[in-house]
């Protein structure tokens, strides 16, 4: 079971980084709204991702920004850049598979009722937490490219 829940990160991980990659500078800023932006969205992914992975480490961006800015209220200029996005996500895809690969999925002992009864119900919530906003994510980059986006989710299952 490890190894699955480590190969359906993966792609996530993969999907995520290609989505990042895909924005122009200017959309990463500017396509949607609010908190709603790709440069907002990838922020909170991560910081959900450190959040239920219970990871204490601090966190830089590689630019110095701080990793633990208010992804909602931040000013645009303090945002991380893509690059500093795209470098977190290797940290995370990382972590991420570590936690995965030494995870007791049936342990009930984890402080995230909301995500189910078992580290399993946690391992799932974040995956579908993580699918949920890469799907925003490719909606706004689809918004951004008038219609023209590439199918990246397809996409990135065939990547190794």
């Amino acid at each position: 079971m490890h190894t699955e829940f480590i190969q359906q990160y993966d792609h996530i991980w993969r999907v995520f980084a290609e989505l990042v990659r895909t924005f122009d500078a200017d959309a990463w800023l500017h396509t949607g709204r609010d908190a709603t932006t790709p440069a907002r969205l990838s922020l909170h992914i991560l910081q959900s991702t450190k959040y239920y992975l219970e990871d204490v480490s601090e966190l830089m961006f590689a630019s110095g920004k701080p990793f633990d800015c208010n992804s909602m209220t931040t000013p645009n200029a303090d945002l991380p850049s893509q690059n500093d996005i795209l470098d977190c996500i290797e940290t995370f895809r990382g972590k991420t598979e570590c936690w995965l690969a030494e995870m007791d999925y049936a342990s009930t002992e984890h402080p995230f009722d909301w995500a189910g009864a078992t580290r399993l119900g946690v391992a799932l919530f974040l995956l579908k937490h993580s699918v949920y906003h890469l799907g925003e994510l490719s909606s706004l980059l689809n918004e951004s490219k008038h219609g023209e986006a590439e199918d990246i989710y397809v996409k990135a299952l065939n990547q190794p």
